[in-house]
């Protein structure tokens, strides 16, 4: 991340502008402060000037936090990420606010320069990686387009295989032979491979050249003959054609870890280049090799952006955009829908007794064994905030998700984290808030959220490191 970062301030309390110019004295960000004391001043500035970062009061003299960011994006051709500062917040004011598009939701309350600089930075970091992202995304279009142009006009036949070696594709050079690409989809290709005595071409030629067993290459000139089609012009000359035959096996996977032992990979199909000149194969090579590393450029991107920088576990922007895709789907199948949120006790005093490095090692052995207990495929478990994790449990029942929840606080608790100064046990504890709903096409999960967070103080009031339920008053 480049610095000194150019950020503006949008806010009309110099006493908050004298806080926020103090915190930011107090972190290691390096920063340049534009202020503006409204809406209108602040888009007028963001159109004189470049800026990283904004920092808007949800209350200005001419417009409110919404209004602030629909104008504010009408003349942010950069769309640079927009963070809104309140004094007055709610977890209701909080999801409008993101879903127009703010980067984040901070309260004036309490706030300190950690939770400014981590807004800042992470703003900042995951705003720099979609613009990178775009660059790539933009760039693979390009090659994909160059890839087609060139697969479109080349002379040379090339065929894709499935995983049951049948043909999926063929390009237009197959038409030298008499035959339309269509006609040959879905049939194997051994069909129109000229048969030699002594060959089964079963158990010889078609597993030289799609089997699972080999890597990126499986046959190099290969040198084989593709039958003619009968009623065409070339039958009167030959019966055949003879070709030599390169095949490489396709894998989700980059070419150089796909015999490496450990980790995910699935073998897609065969790719299949007949040509008469050899120079061909070295552009294909390259145009499929250039592919490959831009969507895995363009994959690991995406996924930072979701991920929490520190424990690697979902952040609070995919929790949220997660929640919302769930959330609609149980309104369509009308099902019970569980949140539980966790908080780790008395955090603040394990920071202070042995240092945020410590501590930033215990949040991440914490979210591990969050993780894991995530075991259905539709679970999922994020850092909501600070010290606190949420779970979002589709088709959970409140006995499933107390269930769930009392199994993973014991986990954690059988860490056995030392933690001296806890006013609860002499080790690391959390607690933890479960709510249910039967979901219908009228509820709205942030009602939910309340409520899970509600229980959430219940288990602190009750003497901590405890699984409590939300139930109604």
């Amino acid at each position: 991340m480049k610095e000194p970062l150019n950020i503006l301030v949008v806010d009309d309390d110099e006493t908050d502008l004298m806080l926020v110019r103090h915190l930011f004295a107090k972190t290691t960000l390096k920063v340049d402060i534009v202020e503006a004391s409204d809406c209108k001043d602040g888009v007028e500035k963001l159109k004189a000037q470049s800026f990283d970062c904004a920092l808007i009061d949800y209350h200005l003299p001419d417009a409110k936090g919404l209004e602030v960011i629909d104008q504010l994006r009408e003349v942010d051709e950069k769309e640079i990420p927009l963070i809104v500062l309140t004094g007055m917040g709610s977890e209701t004011m909080a999801t409008e606010v993101m879903k127009r598009g703010a980067a984040d939701y901070v309260s004036k309350n309490g706030l300190n320069g950690e939770v400014l600089e981590r807004s800042v930075r992470n703003a900042v970091q995951i705003h720099q990686l979609q613009r990178q992202a775009k660059v790539a995304e933009s760039a693979l279009l390009e090659r994909e387009k160059q890839y087609r142009t060139i697969i479109e006009t080349v002379s040379d036949i090339i065929i894709r295989l499935d995983v049951d070696k049948k043909i999926e594709f063929v390009n237009p050079a197959i038409r030298f032979l008499g035959y339309e690409p269509s006609e040959m989809v879905g049939q194997p290709i051994e069909k129109f491979v000229e048969k030699v005595k002594g060959v089964d071409y079963e158990d010889d030629f078609t597993s030289q050249i799609a089997t699972r067993g080999v890597g990126p290459m499986a046959t190099n000139n290969l040198e084989v003959s593709f039958l003619v089609e009968k009623d065409s012009a070339l039958w009167e000359q030959n019966e055949s054609v003879p070709v030599l035959m390169d095949a490489f096996g396709l894998w989700d996977a980059p070419d150089e870890v796909v015999f490496k032992s450990g980790g995910e990979k699935n073998f897609l199909g065969t790719l299949c280049i007949a040509r008469n000149i050899t120079e061909v194969k070295a552009m294909e090579q390259e145009l499929l090799s250039a592919q490959a590393r831009l969507i895995g450029a363009v994959e690991e991107l995406k996924e930072l952006a979701t991920k929490d920088a520190l424990t690697g576990i979902a952040n609070r922007r995919f929790f949220d955009e997660y929640l919302e895709k769930e959330w609609k789907r149980a309104q369509r199948d009308q099902y019970p829908f569980s949140i539980v949120m966790i908080d780790l006790d008395f955090f603040k005093a394990y920071n202070d007794t042995y240092g945020h490095q410590q501590g930033d090692t215990c949040l991440k052995e914490v979210a591990s064994t969050i993780d894991e207990a995530m075991k259905r495929p539709a679970d999922m478990a994020a850092r909501y905030g600070g010290e606190e994790f949420a779970l979002i449990l589709p088709e959970t029942s409140s006995e499933g998700a107390v269930s769930l929840a009392e199994r993973l606080r014991k986990s954690i608790y059988d860490l056995n984290l030392e933690h001296r100064n806890s006013s609860c046990e002499p080790r690391v504890t959390v607690s933890m808030g479960v709510a249910t709903m039967k979901v219908d096409k009228g509820s709205d999960f942030v009602n939910l959220i309340s409520k899970a967070d509600k229980a959430l103080y219940a288990a602190k009031d009750s003497g901590r490191n405890r699984v409590s339920v939300f139930a109604e008053e």
